[in-house]
């Protein structure tokens, strides 16, 4: 089985959905992770801030390939990461990072039609997309061009963004997959692991510029919620787990 999990920026992938990938793998499915936007300068915890500014855009996404790179390194089986090299917000929109959210998806976008034709070439056998649970506006646009490419036999998915997943209680989780579409159900990729929170500490580490120590753990025990799993929600068609 092919699966396809389209991340806004690369880590999406990683931190939401890094069991379940490592599970699908296990059981012999070929996954591939597509990364939209990963021309950036975000990077906090990085030593990005004390370059100059012509500099900055470079030294964060090469920084950012090579946690995406480590991540890779952990996993054995058939895994591609495709990068689609695009600007992410800031870059791309000319607005601030704190002025990312809740901005208008423009599906005609160049970087909408970047994102569709990307998932069309993976010939993808199940779409997994993000929940996009802070509004940012590069996970909105990936998400809803991705809803806009599947077809109706598709089975699709969307993962509980991390960090973002932190401040939301169940119900609110719920109610945001809810709103996405209205026939989602929670379900998981593979069996419980007892040491799923150590794995996932392991692969968060991979994200230190971009996440600290006490984040970095509070990603890897969010899976504590699910019995040491990750959830996804999805469409009727899905059906396998």
């Amino acid at each position: 089985m092919k699966i396809t999990v389209v991340a806004a920026h690369r880590g999406d992938a990683a931190l939401a959905l890094g069991l379940s990938v490592a599970a699908w793998l296990e059981q012999g499915d070929a996954v591939e992770v597509v990364s939209c936007f990963t021309r950036s300068e975000f990077a906090p915890f990085s030593d990005a801030g004390s370059l100059h500014a012509n500099d900055r855009m470079s030294f964060v996404s090469a920084t950012r390939k090579r946690e995406d790179e480590a991540w890779a390194k952990m996993l054995r089986g058939k895994f591609t990461l495709t990068d689609l090299n695009m600007k992410d917000a800031p870059l791309r929109l000319h607005v601030g990072a704190d002025e990312v959210f809740g901005l208008a998806v423009n599906l005609d976008e160049k970087s909408a039609v970047k994102i569709r034709k990307a998932i069309e070439r993976s010939g993808t056998e199940r779409l997994v997309l993000p929940l996009a649970l802070d509004g940012h506006v590069d996970r909105v646009t990936a998400r809803e061009t991705g809803i806009a490419s599947w077809q109706a036999t598709l089975p699709v998915a969307f993962y509980e963004d991390l960090p973002q997943a932190l401040a939301f209680a169940d119900d609110a989780l719920r109610d945001v997959a809810l709103a996405v579409r209205a026939d989602l159900q929670p379900a998981f990729a593979g069996a419980p692991v007892d040491d799923a929170v150590a794995r996932k500490r392991r692969v968060a580490w991979c994200y230190d510029s971009q996440i600290d120590e006490a984040t970095t753990l509070q990603v890897a025990e969010f899976c504590e919620r699910y019995g040491g799993r990750e959830r996804l929600w999805v469409n009727a068609t899905w059906g396998r787990e």
